[in-house]
């Protein structure tokens, strides 16, 4: 997995959103729900969460299903989500939510989950797997950090690309001065914000490529893919919104080389 490591190390978001094919997204919230409670921390498969994941029994780890054609609704959020959270985990460090199909929560299941999405106990992740996101609430958008698996972006500028792969792939190894000077690289596009907002999405569609990649080996993807996912993300809304470019930018510099959180 070049530089990064494989073991998923510091704090953990609480909650996700994978949005993609059926394959991918089910593979990535697999490898990764059994990485974050894995005894080793990379999904190792030996260890005694990860046999007992694999064998459908796992007692902290838990896939949340409809009870009724018409989808996921307040019921099974109560039952299988929210009564389930307000104990301990019974053994292992998390307590995992996997909800495929969450396109299918309807919106009052989906303002259920708020409160506890909004508060969340500190053991609790959520990762909701889901085709398309069009029918889940900005309300729920906007507590979770969402990854597009399988994305693909139209002929991408050459210039570009050779930007947003030199970024991805050395940024991690660089200290705090070399991470500061990539900016210099980036401020020419300031003055086209459209330009930067296509480079910042071709710097997420590589991480999104090695969170599909790794769960496609076996391999957990690296906590640290999630965050600069969600600071590519919030770096764009910033450029959307008009705001400081420069400080937009460094910042998500610095959370992608893993120097801030």
């Amino acid at each position: 997995m070049g530089e990064l490591p494989h073991a998923l190390r510091g704090a953990v978001g609480h909650a996700y959103i994978l949005e993609g094919g059926l394959p991918d997204r089910l593979a990535v919230g697999r490898i990764f729900a059994k990485g974050l409670n894995c005894l080793q921390g990379d999904a190792c498969g030996e260890c005694l969460s990860c046999r007992v994941f694999e064998s459908g029994n796992h007692p902290d780890i838990f896939f949340v299903n409809g009870t009724k054609a018409t989808g996921i609704g307040v019921d099974d959020v109560r039952d299988q989500i929210v009564l389930p959270m307000m104990t301990q985990p019974f053994k292992y460090k998390h307590k995992i939510f996997i909800v495929d199909k969450a396109e299918t929560l309807t919106p009052a299941a989906q303002n259920a989950l708020l409160k506890t999405i909004e508060e969340p106990a500190p053991y609790g992740v959520f990762l909701f797997l889901a085709a398309h996101t069009h029918n889940l609430l900005p309300t729920l958008l906007s507590r979770c950090v969402l990854v597009k698996l399988g994305e693909k972006l139209p002929k991408p500028d050459q210039d570009l690309q050779a930007l947003a792969e030199e970024i991805a792939s050395t940024i991690a190894g660089m200290d705090i001065f070399e991470t500061m000077a990539l900016y210099r690289r980036i401020e020419p596009y300031k003055e086209s914000r459209e330009s930067a907002k296509q480079l910042l999405d071709m710097i997420y569609l590589s991480y999104a490529k090695r969170i599909t990649g790794a769960a496609a080996v076996g391999d957990s993807p690296h906590k640290l893919w999630f965050d600069s996912i969600a600071a590519i993300r919030h770096a764009k809304q910033v450029l959307t919104q008009n705001g400081n470019f420069q400080l937009a930018m460094e910042l998500m510099l610095l959370k992608l080389n893993g120097k801030v959180k």
